[in-house]
């Protein structure tokens, strides 16, 4: 009798013992590509340990991941990338509990990779010979110039980003306010302002109500070699009297506020972004900091002069949409649709053409401070 019971409880705890060993999903892979430039995401419905390793042979460079504990999941064995230094992509089952993802190139390359969570992804940014990950310049004393300045570079091209879209509605104010809505109308009309600048070109991540995973957004703007990336946002918070906007560059923060901010737009738990610190301060070797700041505060002045609302700040904090840019980016917040006079503004078409109007000006004066005019 006694076996017969232990019999019926091994039965009975055998699927949960499968449940606790069931392998993760190795479900999509992602790439974006130019002639120099390609982030490769790596799709995995859950959080994972994986190794890394670079093999160089005489005639192929391959970089491969294995995957731990998990399995491939409606993937096909090979994906050939159209253009830049990648390949292929190639993914298979390598052992019963790892899954191989090797990305193959022609020749010896830089790359960095880092992963992001809800959902999980392991993301590879990749690097040709001739574009090696940039390195952030000495921190400059006040008369001096950051390296940009130094040489006396300028800027091109834009990207702005609209913060959300699609089934990402963002932050939703009382009586259906979207986030969404508000950034897509105030990057058109600040697309339509910038481009009156025949010197400039502009490109948005999205034009219309489509949703972008914000490891694209980055991407697209280092596709298309963008000079600067603007993402717009709106706020809201559980504290209804706090109103204004702010300005956000990269970096790790312990302002309880800013992570509150920081895991609404990048839709993680506040948790999650502690986790984000060792990667923060792994990315920030190699970003534009310093100019980041910059812009930042030539977008806060004029935020002020058009809007007539009070700032809250340049600040900094860990935003997955500004990770893995290689230009000066900045992330605004402009108002709290959580405020009831932030968000009566941010509906009226002309308070939103007001804050157009102010990153614009913002963004020239940030362009003409190197001494090379706009106009």
């Amino acid at each position: 009798m006694k076996k017969f019971f232990a019999f019926s409880i091994l039965i009975l705890a055998f699927p949960l013992i499968l449940f606790s060993q069931e392998r993760a999903r190795v479900h999509n892979i992602r790439y974006f590509s130019s002639s120099d430039y390609t982030r490769v995401v790596i799709d995995i419905d859950r959080p994972v340990t994986f190794q890394e390793k670079k093999l160089i042979e005489p005639d192929r460079v391959r970089i491969y991941f294995d995957i731990d504990n998990a399995k491939v999941f409606n993937l096909p064995p090979s994906i050939p990338v159209s253009k830049g230094y990648i390949k292929e992509i190639r993914v298979g089952q390598f052992t019963l509990k790892t899954v191989r993802v090797v990305l193959e190139f022609a020749e010896v390359v830089k790359y960095r990779t880092f992963t992001l969570y809800s959902p999980f992804r392991i993301v590879v940014d990749i690097y040709g010979e001739r574009k090696a990950i940039p390195k952030t310049p000495p921190v400059s004393k006040p008369e001096e110039l950051t390296i940009a300045r130094q040489l006396g570079l300028g800027v091109k091209k834009i990207v702005i980003d609209p913060g959300h879209g699609g089934d990402d509605p963002g932050a939703i104010g009382p009586g259906g306010v979207l986030e969404k809505n508000i950034t897509l109308d105030i990057a058109i009309k600040l697309k339509e302002l910038l481009e009156k600048n025949a010197d400039l070109k502009v490109v948005l991540t999205r034009d219309k109500d489509v949703f972008v995973p914000l490891e694209v957004r980055t991407a697209i703007a280092n596709s298309e070699r963008a000079d600067l990336f603007v993402s717009i946002h709106a706020n809201s918070t559980r504290n209804k009297n706090i109103s204004g906007f702010e300005v956000y560059t990269l970096n790790f923060t312990k302002d309880p506020h800013a992570i509150e901010i920081a895991a609404s737009e990048n839709a993680v738990s506040s948790k999650t972004i502690g986790e984000l610190e060792s990667l923060i301060k792994k990315i920030l070797l190699n970003t534009k900091k310093e100019e980041s700041i910059n812009l930042a505060k030539f977008i806060e002045n004029n935020l002020i002069k058009h809007t007539k609302v009070r700032s809250l700040g340049v600040k900094e904090a860990p935003f997955y949409v500004l990770i893995g840019a290689e230009m000066p980016s900045i992330l605004v917040e402009v108002g709290f649709l959580s405020n009831l006079n932030d968000r009566t503004r941010l509906c009226s078409d002309v308070f939103r053409t007001n804050i157009a109007l102010g990153l614009s000006e913002g963004i020239l004066n940030y362009i003409n401070s190197f001494g090379k005019p706009s106009m």
